[in-house]
Formats: C-alpha cells, sequence, structure tokens
C-alpha cells in the first residue's frame, strides 16, 4: 500500500514538475525604511527588475492605522507568482515581513542584499522549494482520493 502511494506521488509529480521558490524574509528595524506608500511600491518595482522578474501588475501598498497594526502592507503580482511585503512601524523593533514567491528560479542573496541596504538590526530568511515534488513529510489530504 505504501509502495502504491509512493508511485501515484512520483507520477503527480512528473505531471506537475515545476519549480516553486518560495522565499520568507524577517528583518527587524530601529526605524522601518516602509512608512510611505509610495516608497514602498517603488522599491518592490525595483525589487522585481533586480531578481529579473516580469510585473504583471503594479505594486501597490497601503498604510494601516489599526491599533497595534500601524504599518505598510504592500503586494505585486508578477508573471510567474507575487512579492509581499509587510512591515509593523509602531513595534519595538520594528518589523518588516517579505514573501517572493516564484516559478522561476532566482537568486535569494540578491533579494537580502537589498534589504540590509536599510541597516536592519536582524536580518533572517528561509528558503522553500514548494513543488510538489518536494511534499515528501508533508501532511497530505488526497492519500485515498481517486
Amino acid at each position: 500500500m505504501v509502495h502504491e502511494l509512493a508511485s501515484r506521488r512520483r507520477k503527480r509529480c512528473v505531471k506537475y514538475n515545476v519549480d516553486h521558490k518560495h522565499l520568507l524574509v524577517n528583518a527587524t528595524f530601529e526605524k522601518t525604511p516602509f512608512t510611505d506608500e509610495s516608497f514602498t511600491e517603488s522599491w518592490i518595482k525595483n525589487l522585481v527588475d533586480i531578481i529579473d522578474m516580469e510585473i504583471l501588475h503594479k505594486p501597490i501598498a497601503v498604510k494601516c492605522e489599526e491599533k497595534d497594526n500601524e504599518g505598510i502592507s504592500a503586494f505585486c503580482l508578477i508573471t510567474t507568482s507575487h512579492i509581499a511585503l509587510h512591515s509593523w512601524e509602531k513595534k519595538d523593533p520594528n518589523l518588516v515581513q517579505l514573501d517572493v514567491y516564484s516559478c522561476k528560479k532566482f537568486d535569494q542573496h540578491l533579494v537580502e542584499n537589498e534589504l540590509k541596504k536599510f541597516s536592519p538590526i536582524r536580518l533572517g530568511s528561509h528558503f522553500l522549494d514548494r513543488g510538489l515534488r518536494c511534499t515528501r513529510g508533508w501532511q497530505l489530504f488526497d492519500e485515498g482520493m481517486a
């Protein structure tokens, strides 16, 4: 039974053999650079160029004034997926979270270097391959499905 399930999973992975790279970045700052919508949109547009992607829908950034959630949220659709940025300007230290998701390979260090230009207190990232061939160990809900 286990061998049969593994065989079915391999067949699906060949059928959907697409790269899905997901970079998750957390950074803290004395003062986040992302406090202005137009600056944030411009920064994301520049990042798209740096990592050699193409914009499908231009970046949009929105300021949130809700207590304990003050900051910027921004999103850009790229032809290969998306970029999302969230910045909390009232947290101590200020927090920025950035996701770059693409089915086209990109250099994560280019993204990290763009954030390093703002002298973060701390910068961390995790790079995931979310392709179907990489779901080993995931809890899958389709095991008994036809």
